[in-house]
């Protein structure tokens, strides 16, 4: 019962962390369709509700590790956890090179283009990192079939692919919104901020506010009690002057 209720906890975090980051890169991918692009850091809701989620899986992976020693002394000879390990606390380093170096970089409001190639290097490379790690440790999570089946070194390789699709991914998006204006002869970049700008205006035409029927039944409740008060009102300021009078 405590194993089933620490593994319950673990994937509570997990799943706050990995739906804040995505609800989070929508977000800054958002303000990628357009030029002359400013990517805002992160809300500080935003960030702290992270932190508090890898601090929650900190507490809870260290105590499911302790259970299951305790039934299987053998239990860190397992190539896959080994390989979470050296993945997490990667993850945790990257936090703090998010923190102090990529969010301050954002933080100075500047458009892409007018990035230093270090400035660019730095953001790209830890909003991947952090990206394809957090994904990938959840999903060796659930990778059970590869539970004392593998090597430490091909589960770190497989996660090394994954960085590195997920990096040059970033690096295309940064591209896209390091444009400051339309070419005059539309190249492939125009081509896709303009597809893209597409699907949001689509997106947001399909949003409309629903009109009120003042007919309604509703409608017409609220109305009847605006009346019932504006008639009360008016017997109490009549009483008000009779008793003046």
């Amino acid at each position: 019962m405590v194993f089933t209720f620490l593994v319950f906890l673990h994937l509570i975090a997990t799943c706050a962390a990995i739906g804040t980051i995505v609800v989070t890169d929508m977000r800054l991918a958002a303000k990628m369709m357009g030029y002359r692009v400013v990517i805002p850091r992160p809300e500080r809701f935003e960030t702290v509700m992270v932190s508090a989620s890898l601090a929650l899986l900190y507490l809870t992976g260290i105590a499911l590790v302790a259970v299951a020693l305790s039934d299987r002394p053998d239990y860190l000879t397992n190539g896959k956890l080994q390989a979470k390990l050296v993945l997490v606390g990667l993850l945790t380093l990257n936090a703090f090179i998010l923190h102090f170096m990529a969010f301050p970089i954002l933080a100075l409001s500047w458009p892409v283009s007018e990035w230093t190639r270090s400035q660019w290097f730095t953001v790209a490379a830890s909003v991947s990192l952090s990206n394809s790690l957090w994904f990938f440790c959840a999903f060796l999570g659930v990778a059970r079939i590869w539970n004392f089946t593998v090597s430490a070194g091909y589960v770190l390789a497989v996660a090394a692919v994954v960085w590195t699709v997920v990096y040059l991914l970033v690096n295309l998006a940064l591209k896209l919104g390091s444009r400051d204006a339309p070419r005059q002869q539309p190249d492939w970049v125009d081509s896709t901020i303009a597809t893209l700008s597409d699907f949001a205006r689509l997106a947001a035409a399909r949003v409309r506010p629903l009109p009120i029927d003042t007919q309604s039944p509703s409608a017409n409740q609220h109305n009847y009690g605006r009346r019932l008060t504006d008639r009360r009102a008016d017997g109490l300021a009549d009483r008000r002057r009779a008793r003046r009078d």
